[in-house]
C-alpha cells in the first residue's frame, strides 16, 4: 500500500492519492488500511513520501561515485517518464507543492519531503567529497544537481519530451567532471 501510494503521488499528486484509489490499485483489503495506518490517509501519505525518499537516498549512498548516482537517477527518470507517458513526477515534489486541503497533515508530509530532499543532498555531497571536492563545494554542487534534476523532470513532464532531463544530465556531468579533476 505504501509503494502504491508513492506511485500514485507521483502521477496524481496528493489530491489524486485517496485511500480508495490505493486500495483499488494495490488490491489490499479495506481493513488493512485501518490496521496498518490507524491515522488513515494522512499517515499513509506521510509513509509513502518517506518510502520514496528512502529509496532515492539509499540508491545515492550505494553508488560508488557521484557520476554513478547521477547515471542511476537519470536512467530511473527516463524509464519512469517514458513508461508513464510523462505522467509521473517526483512524489516528494508532489507532497511539497500539492498539499491538497492543507492543514497539519499536509505540513507533516511536507516536512518529511523536505527532510529527505536534505538527505539526498547530503548523500550526493558525500559522493562528491569522495571524488576530492571540499565539503562546501560538494554541498553546493549537490544542491545544484538535485535542483537541476527535479526541475528537468517537471519540464520533461510539461513538454512530454525527455530533452530537459538529458540537458540537465549533461550540465551536471560537466559539474561532476570539473569536481573530479579539481584536485
Amino acid at each position: 500500500m505504501v509503494r502504491t501510494a508513492a506511485d500514485l503521488l507521483s502521477t496524481g499528486g496528493v489530491a489524486g492519492t485517496t485511500v480508495d484509489r490505493v486500495l483499488a490499485v494495490s488490491g489490499a483489503p479495506r481493513g488493512s488500511v485501518y490496521h496498518h495506518f490507524p491515522d488513515g490517509r494522512s499517515q499513509l501519505l506521510v509513509e509513502a513520501v518517506g518510502y520514496a525518499g528512502a529509496y532515492v537516498e539509499r540508491s545515492i549512498r550505494e553508488a560508488p561515485r557521484a557520476s554513478d548516482a547521477l547515471d542511476s537517477f537519470v536512467a530511473f527518470w527516463r524509464a519512469r517518464l517514458e513508461s508513464t507517458d510523462f505522467r509521473a513526477g517526483c512524489p516528494l515534489l508532489a507532497a511539497t507543492i500539492d498539499d491538497g486541503p492543507g492543514g497539519p497533515d499536509a505540513r507533516e508530509m511536507q516536512l518529511v519531503a523536505a527532510d529527505y530532499l536534505g538527505r539526498w543532498e547530503v548523500a550526493l555531497a558525500g559522493r562528491l567529497e569522495d571524488a576530492g571536492l571540499d565539503t562546501a563545494s560538494a554541498r553546493e554542487r549537490a544542491e545544484q544537481s538535485l535542483s537541476l534534476l527535479e526541475g528537468a523532470v517537471a519540464m520533461s513532464r510539461a513538454r512530454r519530451d525527455i530533452g530537459p532531463l538529458d540537458s540537465a544530465a549533461s550540465a551536471i556531468g560537466v559539474l561532476f567532471r570539473a569536481a573530479a579533476t579539481r584536485d
